[in-house]
């Protein structure tokens, strides 16, 4: 996945998140029946694809990390560590 599709997910994630959010916010705010929840999803949705925009290239790439770090983790030999009474018996 390029730098442009990463930009392109977050914005549709932090858009939709933000006219959710931005929504339920209008309907309290502005308790004018559909009026308020339109207001606060269409202002909620912008911000949102904005703050997503910028924060979504870094929210998939430590996600993509993290999961190679479970993967790696995965992969590794389970060998137990040497236990220090071991090694001074062996002396």
């Amino acid at each position: 996945m390029d730098e442009r599709d990463k930009e392109e997910v977050g914005k549709v994630a932090g858009g939709l998140v933000g006219a959710m959010t931005g929504a339920r916010i209008g309907s309290v705010l502005l308790p004018i029946p559909i009026v308020g929840t339109f207001a606060g999803a269409l202002a909620g949705g912008v911000l949102g694809t904005e703050v997503g925009k910028r924060a979504g290239k870094a929210l998939i790439d430590g996600a993509g990390a993290f999961v190679e770090t479970i993967r790696g983790a995965n992969d590794a030999p389970a060998t137990p560590p040497a236990s220090p009474s071991a090694s001074a018996s062996a002396n």
